[in-house]
């Protein structure tokens, strides 16, 4: 007789469990190199004011972007509050998004996600105050 033995996937070390995020940024992989969704908006707004945010995922290290391997969107909040998702495609479409915004307030950080078709999403976070 035989048995059936049932294998488990831990949560951990499953890219599409979750939202990854970068362990060490003084001493990232290349795999978190191509995936960290980097931010670059002010540190601080005045409240109402309209400022510009870039998210570039692949910019420590270029992402393929061909149709088997891809980005296949890029979503931005104001700590957990949603902001905006911009949906992209393989070949056409670069992992880069410009906006601007305007907040009232923020109670912590501007947080970028992105997903990668073979890799599961990932998560990029930058410090921003809101002032009067």
């Amino acid at each position: 007789m035989s048995s059936n033995v049932m294998t488990t996937v831990k949560c951990e070390k499953d890219l599409f469990c979750g939202v990854n995020m970068v362990k060490d940024l003084d001493n990232m992989t290349d795999l978190e190199k191509k995936h960290l969704p980097v931010i670059t908006a002010p540190k601080s707004v005045r409240k109402g004011e309209c400022f510009e945010v870039m998210v570039e995922v692949g910019k420590l290290m270029q992402h393929p972007n061909e149709p088997g391997h891809y980005i296949e969107f890029i979503d931005l909040y104001a700590d957990h509050t949603y902001l905006t998702r911009v949906d992209l495609t393989a070949g056409r479409t670069c992992p880069i998004i410009k906006i601007c915004l305007s907040l009232d307030h923020i109670h912590g950080k501007l947080r970028a996600y992105e997903r990668c078709n073979l890799h599961g999403a990932w998560e990029g976070h930058t410090e921003i105050e809101v002032t009067d």
